[in-house]
């Protein structure tokens, strides 16, 4: 038993010096990270970038509205088209994404799409629920 604690610790010793001598190898530099021009070259690890504000990454197109969310506050059965009566699963009380998509059933029940682990479904919104609009 005395052998095999001993051997333990050297392991341990072995393994707590081997993570010191990697780290010890780290070489640490400075980067420039404030350039204001787009003359300016931003150095990355694949090369140097330049800023150009007159052409954006991410341009007004690019934004879409937010969708609707519910918050369900008792289980939900969820459907693969409104107005169905057969159940193909069950969420618990949590905040559920829309698609957007709404339609009314002939009752006049509101049916929205939402996205589930399954793909997109239909629940029916009980009155418990909270929907969010943005």
């Amino acid at each position: 038993m005395k052998k095999l604690a001993s051997l333990t610790v050297a392991v341990g010793l072995m393994a707590s010096l081997a993570a010191t001598a990697s780290a010890a190898e780290v070489v640490t530099g400075q980067t420039e990270t404030t350039k204001t021009t787009a003359t300016d070259p931003v150095n990355t690890v694949t090369g140097a970038t330049y800023l150009d504000p007159a052409n954006p990454v991410i341009t007004p197109d690019d934004i879409k509205p937010a969708t609707p969310q519910i918050i369900l506050t008792k289980t939900t059965a969820f459907h693969l088209s409104a107005g169905s009566t057969t159940a193909i699963g069950w969420l618990g009380a949590q905040t559920v994404d829309t698609t957007g998509v709404i339609e009314r059933d002939a009752l006049g029940n509101e049916w929205r799409e939402i996205y589930t682990w399954l793909g997109k479904a239909w629940i029916k919104v009980p009155a418990s629920a909270y929907v969010i609009e943005p």
